[in-house]
């Protein structure tokens, strides 16, 4: 199991556990894509591919130097693919408290 973090719309942040790509899928609900923050270095954002302008804004991000917005639930993992740390939470919580 893999610790991740879940960060969906107008709701609080939580860690849950997943098996596999599965749980990634459920969680974003339906098929997802990787994403990067310039600010959030070896953590990796799971996100809806298909919620691009169609649910509701989550958040904003940095990627490569550009402005892009993150749009209904998303994912934190760890980018080598292993559970996150108290230590990756708390910057990703800080990283968030900055943005919404």
């Amino acid at each position: 199991m893999i610790t991740v973090y879940v960060k969906r719309p107008h709701e609080e942040p939580f860690s849950t556990e997943i098996a596999d790509t599965d749980g990634l899928t459920d969680l974003v609900d339906g098929d997802f894509e990787i994403v990067a923050d310039d600010h959030l270095d070896g953590i990796s954002l799971v996100v809806n591919e298909d919620a691009r302008g169609v649910q509701a804004n989550n958040f904003p991000i940095t990627s490569e130097g550009y402005l892009d917005w993150v749009y209904g639930p998303c994912v934190f993992v760890k980018a080598d693919g292993h559970s996150l740390s108290e230590e990756n939470i708390h910057r990703i919580n800080q990283f968030l408290a900055a943005k919404v």
